[in-house]
């Protein structure tokens, strides 16, 4: 009895070496044609940031992409340079002309004939614009020393003025075109900011259901506002023929 479970421990050890032997092997290498690997760099690239079981794989932000989304009005104002962006906001029912944080009463920070004629030189008509989370706020660079921005009234009335960055009241909502203020929606008011028909002041609509040309808006950089003609400095041509002088 005693030789037989020798004999079958020995051969469970013979069987035990042999797998491990062969698990040991390494399998070969294939080559690598470097010119296929180039073309399919990224394509292994896209499939990398897939989701996989649910979680996102996103790749970490970059410096950049975190510098972009720290603009905040806040960390201007404690002297720390800012990413934001500055840009002249223009009503696309009005042409060559832009929104201005010039007139401003003091006594409740609304803004009086807030829709001018674009001057790439007016640094009242110059805003910079910060990302908030997934809003957008816009601080006028004349008062930038002040952290003033663009901003609702507190009942959503329709009054437009400007207001400490950090109040609600100056979150807007950016479409493409259309602002919309975030503080009115969270007070159960849908508005859109708007011009009046005569292209002087801002207002805010909250009656109509249709996107129009009005709530409408275009961010422009100065070197475009430098090139818009007025057409007070336009040259004049004159149609008249030009008289000939007899010999």
């Amino acid at each position: 009895m005693i030789i037989r479970l020798t004999y079958l421990a020995s051969a469970f050890s013979l069987a035990a070496a042999s797998k491990s032997s062969k698990s040991s092997v390494t399998a070969p290498t294939p080559s690598v044609d470097t010119a296929k690997a180039g073309k399919s760099a990224s394509v292994s690239l896209s499939l990398s940031l897939s989701p996989k079981s649910g979680k996102s794989s996103e790749p970490a932000p970059t410096d950049a992409a975190k510098a972009a989304k720290s603009s905040s009005p806040n960390a201007s104002k404690s002297g720390k340079s800012s990413k934001a962006g500055e840009y002249f906001m223009a009503p696309f029912s009005c042409p060559q002309k832009c929104i201005s944080g010039q007139n401003v009463l003091l006594s409740s920070g609304e803004i009086d004939d807030a829709v001018m004629v674009c001057d790439a030189s007016n640094e009242h008509q110059m805003w910079k614009v910060h990302i908030d989370g997934t809003f957008l706020k816009f601080e006028n660079a004349a008062h930038y020393d002040e952290g003033m921005c663009l901003a609702v009234g507190e009942t959503c009335s329709g009054l437009l003025g400007l207001a400490d960055c950090n109040e609600p009241e100056t979150k807007w909502v950016n479409t493409g075109g259309q602002l919309l203020s975030a503080s009115c929606w969270n007070q159960g008011v849908s508005a859109a900011l708007s011009v009046d028909v005569a292209c002087t002041d801002l207002t805010l609509d909250s009656s109509s259901s249709d996107i129009t040309t009005s709530q409408t808006f275009m961010l422009l950089e100065s070197d475009f506002v430098e090139s818009i003609i007025v057409p007070s400095q336009a040259p004049s041509v004159s149609l008249a023929p030009t008289p000939v002088t007899p010999p």
